[in-house]
């Protein structure tokens, strides 16, 4: 079996503020429809794997009556605590920790992984989380495009721009080179059919969106190729690049997304 790519567990370090502010959040309709495709009504008890800082449990909070928030970047789970302590939410427990690593009781009905699967070792995590389940649980993947991800004419200069400047920034290394054919190779639905699951729903919900070079700028200082810490010194220069080459394409400053909000949900039989 082909080893699962890895990735540096230092790539988040110093993006938990950018990426609270400016990713953008889970819509309601998305997390309506999960809720009732797992007949989450409040009672039950949510784990949320590489939860970043929160908002998957910040989202489905009132629908649970407990949620085990998990995230080896201590920086995201300390910046969740304190959201939670502002918006008052106290049934989430957020733990420091790989998902690979966590010791977890059989008692979650659902087990959801937002935006991360790629970056786990997916087939460990997906046995795990059989052991983690109650009987009929579930399991999602709930994912967003990203703003590059298209063809409009500013979406094409974003791409070009980070393609260039993680070359400058010497960032080529904080993907591994495997990880695009290994998911080419072993689909996520792939793995946890092959884990045992029942693939029940794949569910799309687009949602427009409205960015600005500001926006943007956070979003990609959110990720882990172009965080302020893998750009070091040449941050300023990169934000002056992106705000020029952008606004040749758009002066007025306003670019259109329609964000592919999307999940993938399995049930435990």
């Amino acid at each position: 079996m082909e080893a699962e790519p890895e990735f540096r567990p230092d790539l988040y370090r110093g993006t938990a503020r950018f990426y609270d502010r400016f990713r953008v959040p889970y819509p309601a309709p998305l997390l309506d429809d999960l809720c009732r495709r797992t007949n989450a009504t409040g009672q039950g008890r949510l784990l949320d794997l590489a939860c970043g800082t929160g908002q998957l449990a910040f989202g489905l909070a009132s629908r649970f009556a407990e949620i085990y928030a998990v995230d080896q970047e201590a920086e995201a789970i300390d910046h969740a605590r304190t959201n939670a302590r502002t918006r008052r939410v106290d049934n989430v427990r957020w733990v420091v920790g790989r998902a690979e690593d966590i010791e977890a009781d059989r008692h979650f009905d659902l087990v959801a992984v937002g935006n991360a699967f790629h970056r786990l070792q997916r087939r460990r995590v997906a046995e795990a989380a059989r052991r983690w389940l109650t009987p009929g649980g579930h399991f999602a993947l709930v994912w967003s495009t990203s703003p590059w991800d298209g063809d409009q004419a500013w979406q094409r200069v974003l791409a070009r721009t980070m393609q260039d400047w993680v070359e400058v920034a010497h960032a080529t290394d904080r993907v591994p080179g495997n990880l695009d054919q290994h998911l080419a190779d072993a689909p996520h639905a792939a793995v946890l059919t092959e884990a045992g699951y029942a693939i029940v729903g794949e569910h799309d919900f687009p949602t427009p969106h409205a960015w600005t070079i500001e926006r943007l700028n956070g979003f990609l200082y959110s990720t882990s190729v172009l965080s302020k810490i893998a750009l070091g010194s040449h941050a300023p220069a990169f934000e002056q690049d992106l705000r020029d080459r952008l606004l040749q394409v758009a002066p007025d400053n306003v670019f259109h997304d329609s964000i592919g909000f999307h999940y993938t949900l399995a049930r435990l039989p």
